[in-house]
């Protein structure tokens, strides 16, 4: 085995270290592209309270993806969706001045469900919190926002509010047996 992973090792280094920097090339364009607060945009016209509130929800999101320790909590299989969930905030952000309303609308069914997992995901035993399963949830959530904010980015899996909502209940249930 030892003799198997020195020689595999390298290439796989390799390729980590590639997907990295491509997620901190995304990064780095959601960044640029987002406003500091809503007079910083570049808005037809005056900005509203819808806009400060998906200002705060994208900063919030693009915190959670990307923070020391990223690379390891997220996992080398990960790192492509990464990208992604990056490129779907680019995207969220050109959208964002022609519509705020709408955005805020798909931001509330987010939060919505961002809600039911964080209280999943207290209520489930000691031990089952911190499992993969229970993760999972939170990659589920980054995928429904790429179905809402930039559906032409695609999503691995049909995505949806009710579908989360039903694997939250399973996993609800699995807890509890």
């Amino acid at each position: 085995l030892l003799e198997a992973a020195r020689w595999e090792l390298p290439a796989v280094t390799a390729t980590v270290i590639e997907q990295v920097a491509r997620v901190l090339g995304a990064a780095h364009v959601a960044e640029a592209a987002l406003p500091r607060t809503a007079a910083d945009a570049t808005l037809p016209r005056k900005p509203g309270p819808e806009l400060a509130a998906a200002i705060a929800d994208i900063r919030g999101q693009l915190d959670g993806l990307i923070y020391p320790g990223f690379v390891a909590d997220a996992g080398a299989a990960r790192l492509p969706d990464l990208v992604r969930y990056l490129q779907a905030i680019v995207r969220r952000l050109g959208k964002l001045a022609l519509d705020p309303r709408r955005d805020a609308e798909l931001m509330a069914t987010v939060h919505r469900v961002s809600a039911a997992y964080r209280q999943t995901v207290a209520d489930l035993p000691p031990g089952r919190a911190d499992s993969d399963e229970s993760a999972d949830g939170r990659w589920l959530i980054e995928e429904l926002r790429v179905s809402l904010f930039a559906q032409t980015l695609g999503t691995p899996f049909p995505v949806s509010e009710k579908r989360i909502t039903t694997w939250l209940t399973k996993l609800r249930q699995q807890a509890n047996n």
